[in-house]
């Protein structure tokens, strides 16, 4: 009988694991990369325990103007959160979307690069805001 291999805990947490486990698990090293992203950029800062640190200050944002000045200061607070918790990604880009249909709602497109020994591998997130 054939071994699964599992990544970490699915970032958002749930339970709706096939494999009935306590929580889903990732199960290859893409979703693993894309749940430690969105862990480390969602979960505000003094929320973890042990590292105070741990996250970034994105809620402060939330009353700013949407202009270039705000959005230049988010990306550099996920750059620096990213680089300083997941230190074999490197974050090529991330590009602020507004959409006219959904209003309220932002859209933000995460580049990123994986390094892992010899290999690079080049993926990207999108996530509304």
């Amino acid at each position: 009988m054939e071994k699964n291999q599992f990544y970490g805990i699915k970032y958002p947490f749930s339970t709706e694991d096939s494999e009935n486990y306590y929580v889903d698990l990732n199960s290859n090293l893409k979703d693993k990369v894309r749940s430690m992203l969105l862990h480390v950029v969602f979960t505000p800062k003094g929320q973890k325990i042990r590292d105070l640190e741990f996250g970034t200050n994105l809620i402060k944002y939330i009353f700013e103007p949407n202009d270039e000045l705000t959005w230049g200061d988010v990306k550099n607070e996920i750059k620096d959160v990213v680089n300083k918790y997941i230190p074999n990604i490197t974050v090529n880009d991330i590009s602020v979307l507004d959409s006219e249909e959904t209003k309220g709602k932002i859209y933000v497109r995460l580049d990123y690069t994986v390094s892992n020994g010899l290999t690079e591998n080049k993926d990207s997130i999108i996530t509304s805001i």
